[in-house]
């Protein structure tokens, strides 16, 4: 956001002033009059005061909007694909359709989140490869469990190898992100073999600045505050002995098409980079399928499951893992930090999904 403030001898002269620099879009925050400097300024004529702001983005060339427009259009094809694949598999399925061996696990799936479709899905699938006439009731759960795990798959998190690199975090607001970036970073120190640099762009909420400055002085961690995608170059260049860079972005809503736009231009401005979807597992699974959506112009996220401690249930994480096949990462829960975080235990989720504890 850029803010001017222009002082002309009328409002007229001060917004013709207003708008040759800053253009017609420009948001007038506020007009008073005020007196002149000195001692004389009370003798002579007020002046008018008009603060006004911008959006400010960087000009790009024809080229660049036309690849982000390509790269948009690429992605709702991808979409659409999964889509398509997603209805030919979901079409027509009845109980009659699923093994009556599996019928209890296709009711055990539901009640604990999972969406109709999709636990009808994967158990029609299991039940066209596997034989459960001459099998256990043991050997039937195990061979659910691990269909199950195969659909979750494995868990992917921070590669430290390929580096150095740029981490963002992502997602809408309330889901934890600054606090999951935290404790990452913690993790990252106490492992000791890398050397960290913090970047925050989320500089829409005080309160979000304030508490990465505060883990960053504890950690013991350079941050730098950008106010805009361009900035990330300088801020890159002011961290270029750290190896992991983890950039915390805006977190406002996934509707909101400025912080798309941004969020975007942000990421693609570097090159080796790991992008994470940190989602809340207190979200519906319909709010979850929409912020999917949202962000489906970023290509190869990995996901962050956040709040798992006020989850009553664990079905969205197959219900999300289902409807993107991107990866899970991390799982998060409480407000320790560094303590409650973990690689995402997929094992553990197959068994809660079934109704084994």
């Amino acid at each position: 956001m850029k803010v001017r403030k222009y002082i002309g001898a009328n409002t007229q002269e001060a917004m013709s002033k207003l708008k040759k620099e800053l253009g017609s879009e420009a948001v007038i925050l506020n007009t008073r009059t005020i007196r002149q400097k000195g001692i004389l300024g009370f003798f002579k004529k007020p002046l008018v005061e008009v603060i006004a702001a911008i959006d400010e983005k960087e000009n790009k060339s024809r080229q660049n909007e036309n690849e982000i427009f390509l790269n948009e259009v690429n992605s709702e094809i991808k979409k659409l694909r999964t889509l398509v694949e997603r209805v030919a598999i979901n079409e027509n399925f009845d109980e009659k359709e699923i093994d009556e061996n599996l019928i209890r696990y296709r009711d055990e799936l539901i009640k604990n989140g999972v969406d109709y479709n999709i636990a009808t899905t994967i158990l029609y699938k299991i039940g066209e490869q596997v034989n459960f006439n001459e099998k256990s009731e043991e050997e039937i759960k195990k061979i659910v469990s691990y269909n199950i795990m195969e659909y979750l798959g494995k868990p992917e998190p921070i590669d430290i190898i390929d580096i150095p690199k740029v981490i963002f975090f992502i997602g809408p607001t309330g889901v934890g992100k600054t606090t999951t970036l935290a404790k990452i970073a913690a993790q990252l120190v106490i492992d000791g073999n890398h050397n960290i640099g913090l970047i925050t762009a989320d500089t829409y909420r005080i309160a979000a600045v304030e508490q990465l400055r505060t883990y960053s002085e504890i950690l013991k961690l350079p941050l730098k505050i950008i106010y805009k995608p361009e900035e990330i170059y300088k801020a890159m260049a002011e961290l270029k002995d750290n190896d992991i860079i983890l950039v915390d972005t805006a977190g406002r809503s996934h509707k909101d098409i400025v912080q798309k736009n941004e969020t975007q231009e942000l990421i693609n401005s570097v090159k080796n980079k790991e992008v994470f979807l940190v989602l809340s597992m207190a979200t519906d699974y319909f709010t979850l399928k929409s912020i999917i959506n949202q962000y489906g112009y970023i290509e190869n996220y990995k996901i962050i499951f956040t709040k798992l401690d006020e989850a009553e249930t664990y079905g969205n994480i197959l219900n999300v893992k289902f409807q993107t096949n991107n990866s899970l990462s991390y799982f998060a829960m409480g407000q320790n930090v560094p303590d409650d975080i973990k690689i995402a235990n997929i094992e553990e989720v197959a068994y809660k999904l079934i109704g084994e504890n």
